[in-house]
């Protein structure tokens, strides 16, 4: 959560690839060319007052796969963030609007890609009450999890997620290290069907399970960079997908 009045603003960009993907078994197959992305993207959050957070994201999406290539804005998200906890920092709950600018001709690349959406979920981080001090250099593991649903229109499946995160200062409180590990699977809206070597059909069902390792290092008490690399682990009717992101971030007001 920001304090009232303080904003972030985070820019980065980045690049994955997929050379297969995984049936609707969960066996998997590899494409003849590997379907490449490459996202810049744009994130900013404003503390409205102790209580609410606003933020918005938006993208500028690259895609390249069998069927050709293409480029455009990706969706627009914009939400509010509050405590659930009104004591305590590290324990939220989340609302945002999915606003599609444009319907992808490479939109089966992510599922649900070019339908409208409304996301909600909860977040818990687990720390001790000292550590509510964010400026307080914490040498301990910090551990968090977060739980939720999209809901998507059209024929595209809604989703159930969950993620579980690892997080520990490394060489000094300058350099932190975090892993990641989420899921998801697609319910309402999603079709029984299998795919062929086009790759993925967004509105069957499918499930993935994926890992993210990052390392991020403070250049100021107000700035930062953060590189990580991101693996899908295991799937049924999505891509093999794996990437790198850089990402530069700025804050104000505190």
């Amino acid at each position: 959560m920001q304090p009232e009045g303080a904003g972030l603003l985070a820019a980065g960009a980045g690049y994955s690839a997929a050379d297969g993907f995984w049936k609707r078994d969960g066996e998997p197959v590899r494409y003849d060319a590997e379907h490449r992305q490459v996202v810049s993207y744009l994130y900013g959050e404003y503390g409205y007052s102790y209580y609410y957070n606003l933020f918005a994201s938006t993208a500028w999406v690259e895609s390249r796969r069998d069927s050709g290539e293409d480029s455009g804005m990706d969706d627009v998200r914009i939400g509010i963030r509050g405590r659930l906890n009104v004591f305590r920092n590290g324990r939220t709950w989340q609302l945002a609007a999915v606003i599609p600018l444009r319907k992808s001709d490479a939109s089966g690349y992510r599922p649900g890609e070019g339908e409208y959406a409304l996301e909600a979920g909860a977040f818990l981080r687990l720390l001790p009450d000292r550590y509510d001090n964010p400026f307080t250099a914490y040498p301990d593991s910090i551990w968090g999890f977060g739980l939720g649903a999209t809901l998507r229109s059209g024929g595209a499946g809604s989703e159930l997620w969950t993620y579980g995160k690892w997080e520990k200062n490394v060489v000094n409180p300058a350099w932190k290290l975090a892993v990641k590990l989420s899921a998801l699977s697609s319910f309402a809206g999603a079709e029984s069907g299998s795919v062929d070597a086009f790759g993925p059909n967004d509105t069957y069902h499918y499930d993935r399970v994926a890992s993210d390792v990052a390392l991020s290092h403070s250049l100021s008490r107000t700035t930062g960079v953060r590189f990580s690399y991101k693996r899908d682990l295991w799937g049924r009717n999505v891509n093999r997908d794996e990437g790198v992101n850089f990402g530069f971030h700025m804050m104000w007001g505190k």
